[in-house]
């Protein structure tokens, strides 16, 4: 499948009335709701202070914006590096016919007008996929690891669905899993289910979940063990206190120990346990984020909208705002950045995200933005990442296989994919949204609430003609090479269930 073709150059933008006359639109005080999180010790979540300097628009709405001249009346603060208009305004006052083609059809494929994927994602040689489905089969997971997960500190997930509300506290959902075995020493309450391919082990503090825990390995530990639904152990249980609603499976030659308390309703259920990897980081499965970016060096928007590929690759405090389209940067680097994001966007990064201070990246009017990054990502200051009353439009994905070190702290509300690097955690961090990496190191309480709207960002994706995986059909089953209805929860990528021959998210 081609790339989807970049905006033309020569194509003249109308627009109603002058870009100058629409000075930068403030944040409203009330942007985000303050959401109170009273457990374990969490901070609120209290909206950033976002002070941005006022500013004129300068010269055509698909021009570099050079601040220069305005300097020092409007950008004492920060350099406004461009305001780029890469595709429709999503001004309802503004000409319709902007990316209008001489056929009357869209000039992006309907990128920016919203009628089709986010962005289609070469990923291999000679393959395209629907960056949609790519997005929903990626971030099943509220957290997802490839190396294990060891906690020393308490985890919290919960869910919830942006399309319908901003999050509360304490709603079921946001399910848990690791390639390897799941180890906590402070406790942890997962709203989800809990899957390892291996054992999930857990000292004195309690383990509460609301789905099932899954584990191919042994499930053991001093703590009392708190489930929702049922429990499934490959080599058995070696606990102080189980309590669950529905049965414990184990195998007919593995132990089933419970020392002082147990309530499994339902019993012990003897026969095969068998627990597949949950996260998808076998080498054939990871997307080729490097290859990704590569296939958009020169397919993309920055000529039409007049932006450098070095645009943010050295410098001070810095502003970029852009609106629909794809575009390239050959690096981030240099002091602070602030990008905003004003349309459907996707955004390719060839080498470092290498930051001295902060990097703020805000979602205004509607705004959803896929950022890659081929090489790393270093912080020096604290990361400000999206909306945390609608994550499911940042996607994040990384390539490279270093650390993302955000001990100075920050917000994040945005879907994180990297599957090669270490993320480490301030004291205490709270995300919204979700994180698949190669391994987290948690140097305080972390609460991750996930947004299941991410589950449907692939809605407009085609169904394939053939199919070898639920991956392939964007979570649904794929039955004698077809996608087609579930019949068993088998059929369906995990965590999802099925339903009425749709896999969903699992209810509680």
């Amino acid at each position: 499948m081609p790339l989807p073709p970049p905006l033309p150059t020569d194509a003249p933008r109308t627009y109603a009335r002058p870009a100058a006359a629409r000075p930068a639109a403030a944040r409203p005080a009330d942007a985000h709701p303050t959401h109170t999180h009273t457990s374990h010790a969490l901070p609120r979540y209290v909206p950033p202070t976002r002070a941005r300097p006022t500013h004129p628009r300068c010269g055509s709405s698909l021009t570099l914006v050079a601040c220069l001249l305005v300097a020092l009346t409007s950008c004492a603060r920060v350099d406004v590096v461009a305001e780029v208009r890469g595709g429709p305004p999503l001004d309802a006052g503004l000409d319709a016919t902007v990316d209008a083609a001489p056929d009357g059809g869209a000039r992006d494929g309907g990128f920016c007008e919203g009628a089709g994927p986010l962005v289609l994602v070469g990923d291999g040689p000679g393959e395209s996929r629907c960056g949609g489905a790519v997005v929903q089969t990626t971030f099943r997971y509220a957290l997802c690891t490839c190396d294990g997960l060891a906690l020393s500190h308490m985890l919290t997930t919960d869910a919830f669905d942006s399309r319908r509300g901003a999050w509360t506290p304490g709603t079921p959902g946001g399910s848990v899993g690791t390639n390897r075995s799941f180890a906590v020493a402070a406790g942890a309450r997962v709203g989800g289910s809990l899957v390892a391919e291996q054992n999930v082990e857990l000292g004195l503090a309690p383990l509460d979940v609301a789905g099932s825990i899954r584990c191919g390995g042994e499930l053991f530990g001093s703590g009392p063990i708190t489930v929702g639904k049922d429990v499934f152990a490959g080599r058995g249980v070696r606990v102080s206190a189980l309590a669950a609603t529905g049965a414990a499976h184990v195998p007919d030659d593995a132990p089933y120990e419970v020392r002082d308390r147990d309530e499994v309703r339902l019993g012990v259920v003897r026969g095969p346990v068998d627990v597949a990897p949950p996260c998808d980081c076998d080498p054939a499965q990871l997307l080729d984020v490097a290859g990704v970016v590569d296939a958009y060096r020169e397919a993309n928007d920055n000529a039409a909208a007049g932006l450098a590929d070095d645009a943010l690759a050295t410098g001070d405090a810095r502003a970029l705002t852009l609106d629909c389209g794809r575009y390239y940067l050959d690096r981030i680097g240099g002091g602070s950045v602030e990008l905003v994001v004003r349309g459907r966007v996707a955004l390719f990064v060839g080498g470092d995200v290498a930051l001295d201070r902060t990097f703020e990246v805000s979602l205004e009017r509607g705004g959803e933005l896929d950022l890659f990054i081929a090489g790393n990502v270093v912080s020096g200051g604290a990361w400000t990442l999206g909306d945390p009353t609608s994550p499911a439009r940042l996607r994040l994905y990384v390539g490279g296989a270093g650390t993302i070190d955000l001990t100075s702290g920050g917000e994040l509300a945005a879907n994180v994919y990297a599957p090669r690097a270490e993320l480490v955690t301030p004291a205490a961090l709270e995300v919204f949204g979700s994180v698949f990496a190669r391994r987290v190191v948690a140097s305080g309480p972390l609460a991750l609430h996930y947004d299941e709207a991410v589950l449907d960002v692939g809605a407009d994706c085609p169904a394939p003609d053939r199919c070898a995986t639920c991956r392939d059909c964007g979570n649904q089953a794929c039955v004698d090479g077809a996608c087609g209805l579930c019949r068993s929860d088998g059929d369906c990528c995990a965590p999802l269930v099925c339903a009425a021959g749709r896999c969903i998210n699992e209810p509680f």
